[in-house]
């Protein structure tokens, strides 16, 4: 199988990578720059050079077109994106970056009849608790986003949807939801690592949304949801939402210091503005993706990658 990477050299890309590379894939990134920052904290160097890399803007239809087309693409992988705060700074670009990007992709999957097609959603489709009663919200629930990043990623639903309906291009979406671990370094929900990485390496830093509960989801278990999504029949469903686990930001922050007693961590009241409290049964059902790490596993496994990459002795829960 050869893969197309949208974004491939960003954190989650990155982490993607290496477990296709571990399936004997071909993979190419398209990307904008051949930015290796975030890779060398995940892949080793000859894992780097088992990629090919197109440089590319994921709103350039025609050398989407051409890249697919001359290294005769099999499966799709869509993470090429704008986060929240660049949204929301510039709406009429991110409906470009984050909405006719993905239809590109969509499109480019019809003309090929690519076998399939993952793509990244994000739970900023939903809304407040408020909005749903307070409840969990299923998979399926009304979208009420509450910002242009959520709006975008909603909108791309409905369009996945229709591309399956009218031209049968197989596409699996995916909701994230506060994916953290090492190489996470942009988006409103990156402070969960921002947080474990300034404990790790003896820096101060203000943890925000103090008085929130959030969904942590690791990163390894993410790339192992796209991994799987890639391979799985067709599903039923269109776009699942896929979680790690709820629990609040005071409990994370109080992990880190039972780890860490030394750490320079202050805890801000607040909260992140949407829900976190979510259905995966379809997920679970269709693709058979369950997380491995529990939050308190996925924060000891993050401190000490980040130790390690800095010369530092690792930790343990004593």
């Amino acid at each position: 199988m050869k893969y197309l990477i949208t974004g491939g050299f960003g954190c989650i890309g990155s982490y993607v990578i290496r477990d296709l590379l571990s399936l004997d894939a071909e993979i190419v990134v398209y990307d904008l720059t051949y930015d290796l920052t975030i890779p060398k904290l995940v892949l080793t160097d000859q894992q780097i050079e088992q990629v090919a890399f197109v440089p590319g803007d994921i709103t350039d239809a025609a050398n989407l077109v051409r890249t697919i087309k001359e290294h005769d693409i099999d499966c799709i992988i869509h993470l090429a994106s704008w986060q929240v705060p660049a949204c929301q700074a510039n709406p009429s670009q991110a409906l470009k970056v984050v909405s006719e990007a993905t239809i590109n992709v969509f499109e480019a999957a019809r003309i090929f009849d690519i076998q399939r097609v993952v793509w990244a959603s994000s739970v900023a489709v939903f809304g407040l608790p408020e909005d749903y009663d307070h409840q969990q919200i299923g998979n399926d629930a009304p979208h009420f986003p509450k910002f242009i990043y959520g709006a975008c990623k909603s909108l791309n639903e409905r369009y996945a949807q229709h591309y399956f309906n009218e031209y049968d291009v197989d596409t699996i979406g995916l909701r994230f939801t506060a994916v953290y671990g090492v190489g996470r370094t942009r988006g409103m929900s990156s402070f969960t690592t921002q947080m474990i990485e300034a404990a790790a390496l003896g820096k101060p830093y203000t943890v925000p949304y103090g008085d929130d509960e959030v969904d942590w989801q690791y990163v390894e278990d993410v790339s192992r949801s796209i991994v799987m999504s890639c391979s799985c029949p067709t599903t039923k469903t269109r776009v699942f939402t896929v979680k790690g686990g709820l629990w609040s930001v005071k409990e994370g922050f109080d992990y880190v210091k039972k780890l860490i007693p030394t750490a320079d961590l202050t805890l801000e009241p607040g909260l992140f503005g949407i829900s976190w409290d979510y259905d995966t049964t379809p997920v679970a059902e269709e693709i058979g993706f369950r997380p491995n790490y529990s939050m308190k596993q996925g924060i000891m496994t993050t401190i000490n990658r980040f130790r390690q990459l800095n010369d530092l002795p690792l930790i343990s829960e004593s």
